[in-house]
């Protein structure tokens, strides 16, 4: 029996349920792609994850022959060139650009740090990490400064300024799903929830007068079901966290620090 891939996942990790929502769409792959699911207690521990990515980090992924892999853009590359059909990607040079603009964007402004070492944080973390060690964020993940996450979620708001203005159509592309959209929808979601109870945002991806366009592509995703089932998965972590009080100590943050924009919407 041929040996199967490994993908190493985390419900309610962004980056995780981008490959994850493209393996639900791509669909049939049960035979060559066996998913372990993680807890935040696996990534903090490392155990067998580190032996596949040393910076015990999810996604990652084995492949059948044994390389291992991380960093979800990666994975994704090799999904579509040893399982994919062609469907996510289009055929027009200048719109498979500004796909993996989309692409590029999220991964280098809002997902990632771009550095391993402590207290470095992606911007996105600005929404959920605590300033001080807690149960949810260790030391090496805290973001104690104030005009950091300021400064990060004013990031945010600039690249969402810039995904309305340049989405396309139905989809962020055209009129039909492709990376852009399954990397970008997963992020959003955090958005969606964080970004009102945290910042006191409106209700974004819900509303008309800020972001008419992104609130009608995230309609689109949504009424799929594969869309759905990932939105489903990540707003039910946060919202027993939002129950549990893990936000609290950002809500203070933004609170106490008046001098500061937090809303911008």
């Amino acid at each position: 029996m041929k040996k199967k891939c490994i993908f190493y996942d985390v419900k309610h990790s962004n980056n995780s349920a981008r490959v994850r929502l493209w393996l639900m769409l791509q669909g049939d792959l049960d035979d060559h792609i066996q998913i372990l699911t993680l807890t935040h207690a696996d990534l903090d521990g490392g155990g067998k994850l580190v032996e596949v990515n040393p910076l015990k980090k999810v996604p990652a992924f084995v492949t059948d022959n044994g390389l291992n892999l991380f960093e979800s853009f990666v994975i994704l590359s090799y999904l579509e060139d040893q399982f994919g059909d062609g469907r996510f990607l289009l055929t027009n040079v200048e719109d498979r650009a500004l796909v993996q603009l989309f692409v590029r964007i999220h991964d280098i402004y809002i997902s990632s740090p771009n550095c391993t070492q402590p207290n470095f944080s992606h911007t996105q973390g600005c929404m959920y990490l605590d300033p001080y060690p807690t149960p949810y964020t260790p030391e090496r993940r805290t973001m104690p400064d104030p005009a950091v996450r300021a400064s990060k979620l004013k990031e945010i708001y600039e690249r969402l300024c810039w995904m309305e203005e340049n989405i396309r159509s139905e989809y962020m592309v055209g009129d039909r799903i492709t990376h852009a959209d399954i990397t970008w929808y997963p992020t959003c979601i955090f958005m969606e929830i964080l970004l009102p109870y945290v910042f006191d945002w409106a209700t974004i991806f819900h509303e008309e007068e800020h972001f008419p366009r992104l609130t009608r592509w995230f309609e689109t995703c949504t009424n799929n079901e594969h869309f759905a089932s990932i939105r489903d998965d990540i707003s039910g972590v946060l919202k027993k966290q939002q129950r549990d009080g893990r936000f609290d100590n950002v809500r203070k943050v933004a609170r106490d620090n008046p001098d500061l924009q937090w809303k911008y919407m």
